[in-house]
């Protein structure tokens, strides 16, 4: 199996992908905001930004992301390479280069399953102080996401409906298939 989740801050993404590895025993991608930043020598994401590196964090989190993912026969992520594409377009949308998009494009194909979090249904961003709170700005994260997913891997997305977290894990059972004993 090799999973993704897409949607914008605190759709559940992590907590469902986090099940997901644990119920069907297959690894969660390490590769995210945290820990290419750390790599890059800042504390937090939003350290990146602060020192004007966003471009640059951003291509290193899709390709490698992407070469975590390549060589892992199954996997499950908590974001896609689309949804890191669509916050580069929001924060800076000039250093999306072709090259990006082509890298960002060969990791989405890798993808059997694409499960869709979307806003309407849940959205809690937490506590965290330097997240967006903004309803709007996620919604807008959700629509070049989703747009991305939607004009690249169609076929292989499923828009999760429900809002309560055992709903969605039926439902992910339901797609995936009962879990191996």
């Amino acid at each position: 199996m090799r999973i993704a989740f897409s949607g914008a801050s605190g759709t559940g993404k992590t907590t469902l992908a986090t099940w997901v590895s644990e119920t069907y025993g297959i690894p969660v991608n390490p590769i995210g905001s945290r820990s290419v930043s750390q790599a890059m020598g800042f504390k937090t994401p939003y350290g990146v930004d602060a020192a004007g590196k966003r471009a640059e964090f951003q291509r290193r989190l899709v390709t490698e992301k992407v070469a975590w993912e390549a060589s892992h026969d199954s996997f499950v992520t908590d974001r896609t390479t689309f949804d890191n594409i669509a916050y580069t377009a929001l924060h800076d949308v000039h250093s999306i280069d072709g090259a990006l998009m082509e890298a960002a494009i060969e990791g989405a194909h890798r993808y059997e399953r694409i499960f869709l979090c979307p806003v309407h249904l849940f959205c809690d961003p937490g506590t965290d102080p330097a997240r967006v709170k903004s309803r709007t700005y996620h919604e807008l994260f959700e629509a070049l996401a989703f747009g991305l997913v939607k004009q690249h891997v169609w076929l292989w997305t499923h828009m999760l409906e429900c809002s309560k977290l055992n709903a969605r894990q039926i439902e992910l059972e339901n797609i995936l298939g009962a879990p191996r004993q």
